[in-house]
């Protein structure tokens, strides 16, 4: 499979004029505070459809350049994948350190939640445009994050063992040479998660 864009089906784009913009009513910053990462997912299963708007959501991220480098795979609880992908990330964790609690517990972390979609980045042809390209695959799970509070969901990410056995690949048919960056874990949550951040006033500086 190319890793160029451009060889992309020029006719099946759709202008931001044309799409049709899911009613919802979370603001854009409601999201952006609201958004938290949940450790504790119901059984609650998640629609294709409210999946399908999250990822429309997606591919609108910052892309300079236009290389459209971001590839999703999304695999359903009681899909077959699930548990090899589930089985894998056990393996991994067993060779690492070799203790059969948590290896049950990154499996968990794998089999249980609704939905997870494995978000992967495709190279550059240099340097510099794959690290561009990596950044727009960031933002583009971050809109899928911010999708998934409009929706009444949380939206976990894991980039850990849990994703780095060499098998992972090949499971769910992503090409040798794209680069994880991450394991989007999808489902309504059952906590509350907090959190809080110093004030962005020990970060910013106006230059002048």
């Amino acid at each position: 499979m190319t890793s160029d864009a451009s060889n992309l089906d020029q006719d099946a784009k759709i202008s931001s004029d044309a799409v049709s913009v899911p009613s919802t009513n979370v603001s854009v910053y409601e999201a952006l505070y609201r958004r938290r990462m949940s450790w504790q997912l119901s059984s609650a299963p998640v629609s294709r459809e409210t999946i399908d708007r999250m990822l429309a959501a997606a591919v609108w991220a910052p892309n300079h350049r236009l290389t459209e480098p971001w590839r999703f795979f999304v695999v359903d609880k009681d899909s077959p994948v699930r548990q090899k992908v589930a089985g894998l990330a056990y393996e991994f964790s067993m060779q690492r350190n070799n203790n059969p609690e948590r290896a049950a517990a990154v499996r968990s972390s794998v089999a249980d939640p609704p939905i997870l979609i494995y978000v992967y980045c495709v190279p550059g042809p240099n340097e510099d445009t794959t690290q561009e390209n990596y950044a727009a695959v960031c933002c583009a799970a971050q809109n899928i994050s911010l999708a998934g509070v409009a929706e009444g969901l949380a939206v976990t990410w894991e980039t850990g063992g849990a994703t780095r056995h060499p098998q992972l690949k090949a499971t769910l048919g992503a090409e040798e040479d794209w680069t994880l960056a991450a394991m989007l874990s999808v489902g309504v949550p059952e906590d509350n998660p907090q959190a809080s951040r110093t004030p962005v006033t020990a970060f910013a500086r106006w230059v002048t």
